[in-house]
C-alpha cells in the first residue's frame, strides 16, 4: 500500500535523496506503524518529533491506512 509523506521544517534536508515539495509517495505494507514508516524513510527517528495521520496526532505504534498523508515535524526549539 502506498501512502504520502510530507517533511516539514528542516526534515526535508534529512531525507537520503531527492524530496519533492509534494512530498513522498511510500509502499509500506499493510499493518504498518508509524515507527515503521519513520525507518522506512531513512530519517532518524530522533529527527522526528511530531506525527500527524491525516491532519490528526499519531503516535509511533499507531497504524498508517492506506491513502493517508503523513507529516513528520521535527522537535521544536527556541526561546
Amino acid at each position: 500500500m502506498y501512502v504520502r509523506l510530507k517533511l516539514l521544517g528542516t526534515l526535508s534536508s534529512c531525507y537520503p535523496g531527492h524530496y519533492p515539495p509534494a512530498g513522498l509517495n511510500i509502499e509500506i505494507a499493510a499493518g504498518a506503524t508509524v515507527a515503521d514508516l519513520v525507518e522506512r524513510s531513512g530519517i532518524a527517528q530522533e529527527r522526528v518529533a511530531i506525527v500527524t495521520i491525516n491532519g490528526v496526532l499519531a503516535k509511533a505504534g499507531d497504524r498508517v491506512p492506506e491513502n493517508a498523508v503523513v507529516k513528520f515535524m521535527q522537535p521544536v526549539t527556541g526561546g
